[in-house]
């Protein structure tokens, strides 16, 4: 990205440009090899659409093909991208893995795009699909007691607020939750995150930020930023796995929100990967097979309370 940094003066069809410049350039190419690519033949891939508050929303329903034991558990997964990147084939064969590995049945959502869908679209898109999923868990070959929501990056942060409302409302109470490499702090000015050797251009984390709160009220909001979530609000929530990379500027705040959570009394497990950054997991850089390797222990111990 060229010019001056985007702030909330810019208009609709300015943040529209600005999302064609986000969507057009790609910071961490992913490295998808064959292998990856098999957990694909293992497995279906449903494509449905939903009913929400936002209209229909298009979901991949992830199966493995091997004949079911019983129910399954669920995970629902919320791909990244800033909120303004969409769905990649990428995060289906991420599905694929945790449904294979797993003998589980894996939702992969596919959220409006900001800024044509601002805060708090795809939040309110990932809460009805999360509540879907408790109501047709059996229609789906699952089981409603055994159902965990994760996402990385944006998607991380849509994780995180999905656990906050829920909690508030009481409709559902997911067994985990998963955050990897999340964002979680929208008040924080990017340039006092940035280090030597983050990837990230400060004018392109602005630009997210612009595009997804719409306007800067937002950004305090701790269904935005669940860092600020006041402490009533966090007690209780549902345990955590948060995985963090060593050279992305982000692990500060998920450090931050993970310390709260402890702090409240909550089930929290941190791993960080001091020689990662952010994407890795999806993207397939770095120590991914190891980070989904614990995603996968940890999920199954949590499927088996």
């Amino acid at each position: 990205m060229t010019g001056p940094v985007p702030d909330f003066s810019l208009t609709q069809a300015e943040r529209l440009i600005l999302a064609g410049q986000l969507r057009s350039t790609n910071l961490v190419a992913t490295q998808l090899t064959p292998d990856l690519m098999a957990d694909l033949d293992l497995c279906t891939a449903e494509e449905r659409f939903i009913p929400t508050r936002a209209g229909d929303t298009r979901i991949v329903i992830v199966t493995p093909k091997a004949p079911a034991a019983g129910p399954r558990p669920i995970f629902v997964n919320i791909h990244g991208g800033g909120f303004v990147r969409g769905y990649q084939e990428r995060d289906t064969v991420f599905c694929a893995y945790l449904a294979s590995r797993l003998d589980a049945v894996v939702i992969d959502l596919d959220y409006r795009l900001a800024p044509e869908h601002p805060f708090p679209t795809a939040l309110h898109e990932g809460y009805d699909i999360t509540a879907w999923a408790f109501a047709n868990a059996a229609a789906l070959g699952g089981d409603p007691a055994r159902i965990a929501l994760g996402g990385h990056s944006a998607g991380g942060n849509l994780t995180a607020a999905i656990c906050l409302m829920a909690q508030e409302t009481g409709d559902f109470r997911v067994l985990g939750q998963l955050l990897s490499y999340p964002f979680l702090d929208a008040v924080t000015a990017p340039e006092d995150k940035l280090e030597p050797q983050s990837i990230f251009p400060a004018a392109r984390l602005h630009a997210f930020s612009v595009c997804y709160a719409g306007v800067e009220e937002n950004l305090r909001n701790p269904l935005l930023s669940p860092v600020l979530a006041p402490e009533a609000a966090i007690k209780g929530l549902p345990p955590a796995l948060i995985i963090t990379a060593g050279l992305d500027p982000l692990r500060f705040e998920a450090r931050a929100y993970a310390a709260r959570l402890v702090e409240a009394g909550n089930d929290v497990v941190v791993k960080e990967y001091a020689d990662a950054d952010h994407g890795f997991l999806i993207a397939c850089h770095s120590r991914f097979r190891e980070a989904r390797g614990l995603i996968v222990d940890w999920l199954r111990a949590l499927y088996a309370q």
